[in-house]
């Protein structure tokens, strides 16, 4: 179980323009956090910042364990995966475990593997090819890939959205249920309030430039989100009246 899961003061610069703007929060063992807001607010960026690929201008993420380092899965909302990819579906969610420096599997990944499919449905895939497997099918085997892992955070991004309504709300529920009983801290970015509302124990609303963080009914109340929005509204126009006069237009 992770020790402590923290984003402090995080500015993040994209092409000049500020994105993230002294984003701080904190997320516990077991607690899954639903990120929101309207495109190029920052969602992603953030995932990229937690998971080292981005590197921010100013401050910090902090991610320890009481006995080891860390372990961060990742499930993005699509991968390029041609359909003549030969690849069976139990090798693919293999490729997830942290120690596949090896040529061999050992009784305890086979033991691992076995359990995650179980988990997410996904064992009577395990002999079918990645390639032709349909949209719900990839995204509950990507899930599997990250949770062999036996990750400490885990970091969905928009992970349900290429899903039909029934699909997501079972990835919603699976994704809710393994956070808590496997003490996962979870970031789940989504578009679709009414998945983030009743799966999330808190919501963090990004806009470009600003942010708030508080429980589902906080933050996913009509008038809040209207006020958000409409911030990001101004927010936008202003600087389409920047450029305007930088231009012509």
């Amino acid at each position: 179980m992770i020790k402590k899961f923290c984003v402090d003061q995080i500015d993040v610069y994209i092409n000049g323009e500020k994105l993230l703007d002294h984003l701080s929060f904190s997320v516990q063992p077991g607690e899954m956090l639903g990120i929101i807001g309207p495109n190029g607010a920052g969602k992603s960026t953030l995932l990229k910042v937690i998971l080292g690929v981005i590197k921010p201008q100013h401050g910090t993420v902090e991610i320890t364990h009481n006995d080891r380092r860390p372990v961060i899965g990742y499930v993005p909302q699509a991968r390029a995966i041609d359909e003549e990819m030969p690849i069976q579906t139990w090798d693919f969610i293999s490729l997830g475990l942290p120690h596949r420096l090896r040529p061999w599997l050992t009784k305890r990944d086979r033991a691992v593997i076995k359990e995650t499919m179980e988990l997410t449905d996904t064992s009577h895939l395990a002999k079918q090819p990645i390639g032709k497997l349909s949209g719900g099918e990839k995204q509950r085997v990507f899930l599997a890939q990250a949770l062999v892992r036996n990750p400490d955070v885990l970091l969905l991004d928009e992970s349900t959205a290429n899903l039909d309504p029934k699909a997501q709300e079972e990835m919603a529920s699976l994704v809710h249920e393994l956070c808590v009983q496997q003490n996962i801290s979870t970031l789940f970015i989504s578009h679709d309030i009414h998945l983030v509302s009743k799966y999330s124990h808190r919501v963090l609303y990004l806009t470009r430039g600003h942010y708030t963080v508080g429980s589902a009914e906080e933050i996913i109340d009509n008038a809040n989100l209207d006020v958000l929005y409409q911030l990001q509204h101004v927010n936008g126009m202003a600087q389409t009246a920047v450029e305007t006069m930088r231009y012509g237009g």
